[in-house]
């Protein structure tokens, strides 16, 4: 079910970036703790936790993709259990999972537990289009709405503004829709987006 774009590559960006650099974002958050040997403490063990945690979500992952019942409660559990950046991105995945097989109300659970564990603002900002997209489909659409405006970040807005106005077009709001496209179109948004956005605006402004 195609209930939000690809952003699949986003995801796998993300994936990347903690993969590469989760350790020293953890570690940098705390410069400044004081006493050298309760901060070496600390980072040995904050280190050897979020390793900890990447190699199980590596496994979870793993086995979350079998499609087995197991597969999805061990991801579950791990998504409940973790509080760190693996917690959200599994949290990501069950989502997905669940678009896949149009069980739009369990990828909603999903995606609110997995903001409430996002780290990053990058992150927050991708969960929240997701969720919004997904509550949008559901006819949610004052949650939809507030999902949106929980969006900060600017390369963000283009594609932010799209789903905004398709909220308020279900709402019947035909100038509040054509100005979130128009401010989409305004946005630093793909090329293939813009194009979307066109034909939206196009459609409201003729109707």
């Amino acid at each position: 079910m195609e209930v939000y774009t690809n952003e699949n590559d986003q995801v796998d960006a993300i994936k990347r970036f903690f993969a590469n650099n989760g350790v020293a974002l953890v570690v940098g958050l705390v410069i400044g703790v004081g006493g050298v040997f309760g901060w070496n403490y600390w980072q040995s063990h904050k280190t050897n936790v979020l390793q900890e945690s990447a190699q199980k979500y590596e496994a979870v992952s793993t086995q979350l993709h079998s499609g087995t019942v197991q597969g999805i409660e061990a991801a579950q559990k791990f998504a409940a259990e973790t509080d760190d950046v693996y917690s959200a991105m599994m949290g990501l995945e069950l989502a997905q999972i669940s678009v896949d097989k149009g069980d739009l109300a369990n990828a909603q659970k999903a995606l609110t537990y997995a903001l409430a564990k996002a780290k990053t603002v990058d992150m927050q900002d991708l969960i929240s289009f997701r969720l919004a997209r997904v509550q949008l489909a559901l006819g949610n659409l004052d949650q939809a709405m507030t999902s949106i405006e929980n969006i900060k970040g600017k390369s963000w807005q283009a594609a932010a503004q799209d789903v905004r106005g398709d909220v308020l077009l279900q709402k019947g709001d035909k100038a509040g829709a054509k100005a979130a496209y128009t401010q989409g179109l305004e946005s630093d948004g793909s090329q293939s987006l813009r194009g979307i956005l066109t034909l939206k605006l196009n459609n409201v402004s003729n109707s």
